[in-house]
């Protein structure tokens, strides 16, 4: 197809890192693209933001972390991993080349065979899009739009419709533009998870109360145990007056200080001494019930204020609120909610499972703890965040520690220890006097293909000698303990 007959015009683009060397494709979040190149030496992450909230092109040194490979990710990575990017243009409407690219497109060469990575900047439906070096598509990230886009396969690519992206090839630039895409993503995302927090706690409140208006109604029946032994009293001592069959009665009560007429239904179908026994089966029934019922009560009322108050801290969480604590705290609620920086990828029910546990530091900041090897991967590769900081046991199985902080944020010395001694605690060298720490940042981590649950490269490892203090390990616990039963 020769670019005389297409709507638009190819400008060079990242000219810098032509002959780059692919590594690997990820896709952390929907609409997102992590194309990790190698060049000169050097490594760099060119981003491609693909999402009807937002379009764009930026350029980082590390790939953000986040959901697993798709299935068309995975085809990306078959055709275009170890390859070498040859040419990118950017593609500019001829009639209105102000409006910026309405796609970028990079060529990428393995062995002799061309293949064509499209990022189609559309405002309405963004996709990227692979195709082959005869222009015939090969996949998609959103297939409905490539086929609402292209229905005739024949004819030119239409790239006309909304407004395109600035054109910037300038390192620095990218640099920005990815900056300012990447705070604009985490808040986004943090406003998700806020809100599905929200829309979860609102719903379980709504249960608790409901649950809390149930019990106490049960308690208000027990009161009628008291009238229903009465009553059983009263028939036994008037057993020859009382025929079988007959559904009312009206008794004297003689054993109050003033007596009193009694007025009350009778089952017909049995006789006065069945009736009695009944009314007494009845009310030791309530009575059995009543303890019960007041554990009930009082849960389902603590319930209720827990979620009140969530509710209350929700509504005051800051843009930078503690995310792993809000999540830890959900799940002991059973709100049921989803990993960290994913919210809007799925919905989990309310028994999903929680790979880490949450300990309190003597800063009162949360310590995350993997549970196990599969949750170790979980809570390393997909909880945590590139700054989070990550501790281990060094030389030995145990459990990844996580300490989650903002970004630049200083780690306190008293909240390393803290981590440390858990690690240790939750390892092969448990009861140890001394154990060797090995400690960085998450972004620093990687996982080995075909590798088992729980083992992970370490980069830029700094190591810690830690003497265990058993008064501080028992202190972190004990205060685990008593979070679990609040």
């Amino acid at each position: 197809m020769g670019d005389e007959a297409l709507p638009y015009e190819r400008l060079p683009a990242l000219a810098w890192l032509w002959n780059a060397r692919l590594q690997r494709i990820d896709s952390p979040s929907p609409g997102l693209f992590a194309l990790t190149l190698f060049h000169q030496g050097e490594r760099l992450v060119l981003l491609l933001w693909l999402s009807a909230a937002r379009r764009g092109v930026g350029s980082a040194p590390e790939r953000p972390k986040g959901a697993p490979a798709s299935a068309f990710v995975q085809r990306l990575r078959a055709k275009l991993e170890n390859a070498r990017l040859t040419h990118a243009h950017w593609l500019v409407p001829h009639a209105a080349p102000q409006h910026g690219a309405l796609a970028l497109s990079l060529t990428f060469t393995r062995g002799e065979q061309p293949t064509m990575a499209l990022a189609d900047f559309d405002r309405e439906a963004p996709s990227l899009i692979l195709l082959a070096d005869t222009g015939r598509p090969l996949g998609a990230s959103d297939e409905r739009a490539l086929r609402a886009r292209w229905p005739d396969r024949s004819a030119p690519f239409d790239l006309g419709r909304g407004s395109g992206v600035s054109i910037s090839s300038d390192p620095t630039a990218l640099e920005q533009a990815a900056s300012s895409l990447l705070e604009a993503s985490e808040r986004s995302t943090q406003a998700g998870v806020l809100r599905d927090l929200r829309q979860r706690a609102q719903a379980a409140l709504k249960r608790a109360q409901r649950k809390l208006e149930a019990i106490r109604g049960d308690l208000e029946r027990v009161r009628v145990a008291p009238r229903l032994r009465r009553e059983a009293d009263l028939l036994l001592c008037h057993l020859s007056a009382i025929p079988r069959g007959q559904s009312q009665v009206k008794l004297l009560d003689e054993s109050v200080v003033s007596p009193e007429w009694l007025e009350f239904k009778l089952d017909p179908t049995l006789d006065a001494q069945q009736n009695a026994q009944h009314r007494y089966q009845r009310a030791r029934k309530l009575e059995r019930g009543t303890d019960i019922s007041q554990d009930r009560l009082s849960e389902t009322e603590r319930t209720v204020d827990e979620l009140t108050r969530f509710l209350r801290e929700l509504d005051q969480a800051a843009e930078n609120y503690d995310e792993a604590s809000l999540i830890s705290r959900a799940a002991r609620l059973e709100l049921g909610v989803v990993s960290p920086g994913n919210s809007r990828k799925k919905r989990v029910g309310p028994q999903v499972h929680v790979p880490f546990r949450t300990f309190t530091s003597s800063t009162g900041h949360a310590i995350l703890v993997g549970k196990g090897a599969a949750d170790n991967d979980a809570l390393t590769l997909t909880v945590a965040r590139p700054h989070d900081h990550w501790l281990h046991a060094r030389g030995v199985q145990g459990a990844h520690v996580v300490i989650p902080r903002d970004r630049n944020a200083t780690l306190p010395p008293e909240q390393l220890i803290d981590a440390a001694h858990l690690a240790a605690h939750f390892s092969d060298l448990r009861g140890e006097i001394s154990v060797e720490i090995q400690h960085t940042e998450r972004r620093y981590l990687r996982k080995p293909k075909g590798s088992p649950p729980g083992a992970i490269n370490v980069d830029r490892e700094k190591v810690l000698l830690l003497r265990v203090e058993p008064g501080r390990l028992e202190r972190l616990l004990a205060a685990e303990r008593r979070q679990n039963q609040a």
